[in-house]
């Protein structure tokens, strides 16, 4: 499961960086990937023993990114 997790988070930070360049006038599609970039990045922190002051950190973090580009997207979908 935790290799598979993190070529997921590979595999996602390469599109997050491809669909910046290609996307670029459907922002929709880079809020949603770097969002979900986020959400692995939780996942991945969160199986980590044990949990740092920085994993909280980089939970707490990651979590308000993940909503904000969840937020930012849902509005880009509607404009």
């Amino acid at each position: 499961m935790g290799m598979f997790l993190l070529l997921c988070i590979i595999a996602v930070a390469i599109f997050v960086g491809v669909a910046s360049k290609k996307f670029y006038d459907k922002p929709y599609v880079v809020n949603f990937a770097i969002a979900l970039l986020m959400l692995l990045l939780v996942i991945q922190t969160i199986m980590m023993q044990p949990i740092t002051a920085f994993g909280y950190a980089a939970i707490a973090i990651c979590s308000i990114a993940f909503l904000f580009q969840l937020v930012l997207g849902v509005k880009n979908v509607k404009a």
